[in-house]
């Protein structure tokens, strides 16, 4: 797995820069609803000045990618913008953020809460939002607005299983799961997240665990050839949409919300920053960011993508 996260709309001194999805949006990774703009003024307005920042990412495609796109947000409104992509796993970029040799990394929201405060018990879009605000000004920190795409761990079956049990929520595997059988990284069957909250939250119990490799191809391709009958994948997973399976919702969200947030450094972001990244958050949707990997896996340059997704969606220079 990419990432193992452990188990009030803010009213902050960040408020201006808040993005509260709608409530239970975190059951829904398709949800194409966007962060809206919570309502009070920061205590410190931020500097008018474009101003420059070196934006790093995460070493897999869809960080670089995203990277990229509020990257090029932020060019279009005036920013030096330098990308810094492939740095590697969580503690290599927060260190390099936290020491200034990047200035802003795209995130998702529940790992990066789980992340600055291990051990948070919040679930929803909002409830992680609201703490990770209150935490990354403790570190010297500043989240602009969330987006509604959302890179989770989904329970997910294929279209004809789904069919076939009429399966549209976790919670209507209870009476069949007995003969199925689930597929994963092994560290699902243990964490409190995982195969636990199955069996406390929804009572649902499968006939079977089948360990599989962290690899997306992997745990897909079983799912779809019936090596397993429900599998754990990403939210953003290409195959999701290229062989039509379906991510079920998790209405008691057993899975922490891990909706796409940019960080900054508290001393590094402006108004210009925050405008720019705000307007690529109100728009990116989970299944606009699965098409959007999709095309960097099928061999398009991450900046390309990202270039061709903003100048769609009105936020560069059309003449660019």
């Amino acid at each position: 797995m990419r990432r193992i996260v452990s188990v009030t709309c803010a009213v902050a001194a960040l408020g201006a820069l808040a993005g509260c999805g709608a409530s239970g949006s975190s059951s829904l990774p398709d949800s194409g609803r966007a962060a809206t703009t919570a309502g009070t003024a920061p205590a410190a307005p931020l500097p008018e000045a474009a101003g420059s920042v070196t934006v790093g990412s995460a070493a897999f495609p869809e960080a670089e990618l995203l990277a990229y796109v509020y990257a090029g947000a932020m060019k279009a409104r005036g920013v030096k913008v330098t990308v810094q992509p492939n740095i590697g796993e969580r503690s290599a970029y927060m260190a390099a953020l936290k020491d200034g040799s990047i200035g802003a990394v795209p995130e998702y929201s529940g790992a990066l809460l789980d992340y600055l405060e291990a051990g948070s018990a919040a679930r929803t879009s909002q409830e992680v939002y609201a703490e990770l605000l209150a935490e990354a000004a403790e570190q010297n920190l500043r989240v602009t607005s969330y987006a509604a795409a959302q890179d989770a761990d989904t329970i997910t079956v294929t279209k004809a299983t789904a069919v076939k049990y009429n399966l549209k929520s976790i919670g209507d595997l209870k009476p069949v799961a007995g003969k199925l059988k689930l597929g994963a990284p092994a560290p699902l069957r243990t964490v409190p997240y995982g195969v636990p909250a199955l069996e406390k939250v929804y009572g649902v119990v499968f006939k079977q665990f089948v360990p599989l490799s962290p690899s997306g191809s992997i745990t897909q391709t079983a799912l779809r050839n019936g090596t397993v009958d429900a599998a754990d994948i990403f939210s953003t997973d290409p195959a999701i949409s290229r062989f039509g399976l379906v991510p079920l919702e998790d209405p008691e969200h057993i899975f922490a919300a891990q909706n796409v947030v940019p960080v900054f450094r508290q001393d590094v972001l402006t108004q210009p920053m925050a405008d720019a990244c705000n307007a690529v958050s109100a728009k990116l949707d989970t299944r606009q960011l699965r098409a959007l990997v999709a095309a960097v896996v099928g061999g398009g340059a991450p900046s390309e993508v990202a270039a061709g997704w903003l100048k769609d969606n009105g936020l560069v220079n059309q003449a660019e």
